[in-house]
């Protein structure tokens, strides 16, 4: 079994882990009033992610996983903004979990 993050690219899930965290933060601890700030904040850190993850994309050859992992981050991302606007939703945190559990499971183990 392979165990990397991210093909050794660390770049992409450090970003990735400060849009995770920048996520939280917003959700849990931000003020109403700074919750669209964090929003705007976590738009600048996805877009980091993105181009990150093109990166990636250059770095290893195309495979299913890959194309999966990739689909499902940029879902994720809009899944994690609407739970910032409603903290309460069950189906939205079961799908954020869904989600990060595949996606993080294919870049420790196939990516």
């Amino acid at each position: 079994m392979h165990f990397a993050i991210m093909n050794n690219t660390p770049c992409h899930f450090v970003i990735a882990s400060a849009l995770l965290a920048l996520f939280l933060w917003t959700t849990f601890f931000a003020s109403e009033s700074s919750q669209p700030k964090g929003l705007l904040a976590m738009h600048g850190l996805f877009v980091l992610v993105l181009i990150s993850g093109c990166y990636v994309w250059t770095l290893v050859p195309f495979s299913l996983p890959l194309l999966i992992k990739s689909v499902g981050g940029i879902v994720l991302y809009g899944v994690m903004t609407q739970i910032v606007k409603n903290p309460k939703s069950v189906l939205l945190w079961s799908l954020f979990v869904a989600i990060a559990t595949v996606g993080l499971g294919l870049a420790f183990t196939v990516i």
